[in-house]
Parts: C-alpha cells; sequence; structure tokens
C-alpha cells in the first residue's frame, strides 16, 4: 500500500463524478422513487465535524437506496437568511453578501472534497430572489386567505442591537450575542393562523403509528388546542371587564381570584390604579424579564401579586381579585382559578 496516495485517487473520482452527473437524476417512471434531504447549512463559517456527521448520515441513506435501484433526489442548499449569516457578516466587519458568498464557495469546496452524493446543479440557497420570491408568493397567498394577520403582541428586544429575539435567544435575561438586558416591548408584527389546521394537524397524528410516542406527545402539545369556554368578568368602580378562558366551567362558582399574563394589554390600564404605581411596575418588568420558556414550564418559581383591583364573578355576583403572575403568558391570555383560597405562589409586593 506504499502507492496508495489518496488525495489523489478522491480528486480522480469525484472529477468523475461530477463530468459524468452521477448523482443527478433525470425522472425516471421505471424506478421507484426516493427523496434525501438533510437540513441547509448555515453559511456562517467553515464545515466542522458536526456537519460531517450529519451529511455523512444522509449521504449513506442516499447512496443506500440508489444501490437498490431507486431514482434518488439529493440535493444541497444554504440557509442564508438568518441570524448565523448576520452574526458572521458582524464579527467579520464585512458586508452580509460578501461574507455569505464567500462562506458559502468554500464550504461548497469541504463538502464536494468529502465526496457526498448531493445533486449540486439543484443548489440552492435562501438569500437568491430566484428562491425567495417563492416565499413571497406563498406569503400573499396566506395573506389573502386570511392566514396571515398583524396585531400587537408582547416580544424580547435587544436595545443595543434594535432587534427582536426569540425565546432562545435569551440567556440569563441578556441578549445571547451581545448580553444587554432583554426588555419586554410590545410591537406590531405578522402572525400565521396556524389554529386554523390544530384539529386536522392532531387528527393526523393517529395515523402516524411508526413515531416514537414521546415525539408524537411533543407534537400535540405544540399544537396545543385547549377546549373549554370564554367568562366575560365585569370590571368595578368604572374599570375594565376581563374576558377569562377556563377549560373547567363547572368549577367558575368556586372561582376566587383572576390571574392576567404580565403581558396583558390590560396591565398599563391597571397600573394608575394602584396605590403604589412604581411598585406595580416594577414587579411588571421583573416578570417579563424571566425567560418565557422556563415560564412555560415550571423552570422558575411561581410568583405573582395581587392588583388591588377586583371583577366580579359573573355566576355569584361576588367581587374577586385580580392577580398577576408569571406563569400565565401573554400569547395564552388570560387564566383562571378556581380554588377556594388566594393563589399558592410567592407574592411580590406591588399594589
Amino acid at each position: 500500500m506504499s502507492d496508495y496516495r489518496p488525495q489523489e485517487l478522491d480528486r480522480k473520482w469525484q472529477e468523475r463524478w461530477t463530468s459524468s452527473r452521477a448523482f443527478e437524476v433525470v425522472e425516471d417512471l421505471s424506478k421507484p422513487k426516493f427523496y434525501c434531504l438533510e437540513m441547509f447549512a448555515y453559511p456562517s463559517g467553515h464545515a466542522h465535524v458536526g456537519h460531517v456527521r450529519n451529511y455523512i448520515i444522509g449521504d449513506v441513506m442516499a447512496r443506500t437506496k440508489r444501490m437498490r435501484g431507486y431514482n434518488v433526489l439529493h440535493p444541497f442548499g444554504w440557509d442564508a437568511f438568518g441570524l448565523p449569516a448576520e452574526n458572521a457578516a458582524i464579527k467579520g466587519g464585512i458586508h452580509p453578501e460578501q461574507s455569505t458568498r464567500a462562506n458559502i464557495a468554500h464550504m461548497k469546496g469541504q463538502l464536494q472534497r468529502l465526496g457526498i452524493s448531493y445533486a449540486w446543479e439543484r443548489e440552492l440557497a435562501t438569500c437568491d430572489a430566484e428562491y425567495y420570491k417563492w416565499n413571497q408568493w406563498l406569503f400573499i397567498r396566506m395573506f389573502e386567505k386570511g392566514l396571515a394577520y398583524r396585531r400587537r403582541s408582547s416580544v424580547n428586544w435587544c436595545p443595543k442591537d434594535n432587534t427582536v429575539l426569540a425565546n432562545e435567544q435569551v440567556v440569563d435575561g441578556g441578549c445571547w450575542r451581545c448580553g444587554s438586558p432583554v426588555e419586554t416591548r410590545d410591537l406590531e408584527q405578522w402572525f400565521f393562523r396556524i389554529t386554523a389546521y390544530a384539529d386536522e394537524l392532531l387528527d393526523a397524528t393517529d395515523g402516524l403509528s411508526a413515531w416514537p410516542e414521546k415525539v408524537l406527545t411533543m407534537q400535540r402539545n405544540w399544537i396545543g388546542r385547549s377546549e373549554g369556554a370564554y367568562v366575560d368578568y365585569a370590571g368595578t368602580n368604572g374599570g375594565p371587564a376581563i374576558r377569562v378562558f377556563t377549560t373547567r366551567i363547572d368549577t367558575i362558582y368556586g372561582a376566587t381570584f383572576v390571574t392576567i399574563a404580565p403581558e396583558h394589554p390590560l396591565v398599563e390600564q391597571l397600573i394608575p390604579r394602584s396605590p403604589n404605581p412604581e411598585g406595580f411596575r416594577a414587579a411588571v418588568k421583573h416578570f417579563r424579564a424571566q425567560d418565557k420558556l422556563a415560564r412555560m414550564s415550571g423552570g422558575v418559581e411561581k410568583e405573582g401579586f395581587d392588583t388591588g383591583y377586583q371583577v366580579i364573578n359573573p355566576f355569584t355576583g361576588q367581587p374577586v381579585p385580580v392577580w398577576i403572575a408569571n406563569f400565565v403568558l401573554g400569547e395564552s391570555g388570560i387564566a383562571v382559578d378556581a380554588r377556594p383560597s388566594k393563589p399558592r405562589l410567592n407574592s411580590v409586593t406591588a399594589a
């Protein structure tokens, strides 16, 4: 084996595969079809061992199917319209397009030298106008059908980078990129009406018999269909009414308080009614700064405070206090608790 020269041998066969279009695909109705797609790479740097691991797994599947007589489509592309590409450009101090195109060229060369069997003639990048024009087309169709709409909602905001952050991009209350304390702001933004498909999606999970039950449970929880009733609690002393959603309407007679999220739009109306507006606002700010994922999962201790405002339980006619608590999220609306005493959570002095 003294004459074994892998670099020369690899180059020989890679050139042969390219010249013969060995991994390109044409329609052939005589063969069963197999579509193999790994996630697109972020062109934010150079390929590393993590890329090799993931893409080799896909390549093994694609090659195995070809050997078994399948007509295999194994394309590749670049996820170039995201924060990783943006961060790489900022770090390098060059224009994002220049940085992205250079990284794509370098990473493509690395993957080609690995000999992965991609149909490179079908390569795409999400920053190409020929690609994202179809994103725009799809968005317009959804907007025309009422599936895309605008409304105000609370978001994580980095005041230094002047950008919205996903919950996963908030680390210990700070921006994952610059470390600045993250604020919560109410902004008008776009939403997709995915709830219109909740029933269809949930019913479809029953047919996924080969999926692990753990994964199915995650999907069903993510879809998150809730069945219940809306109840309107009238305000007191000229104050605002509150609409409550409850999954246990049978317990409404025992409801002794109403809990709203710190992001709820009524919060701003309740602050002036508090004998301690500054303490009220500080407590709300404290809740909003907490990690939303931890609030959802119970990863932070439950806290809340009595706002000092009351609404009327329509079934009993009795006034009940309104609390603000960190375990209720703005996207979830309002919660009602039917326990016969005050909420069992750590009280924050505010009102």
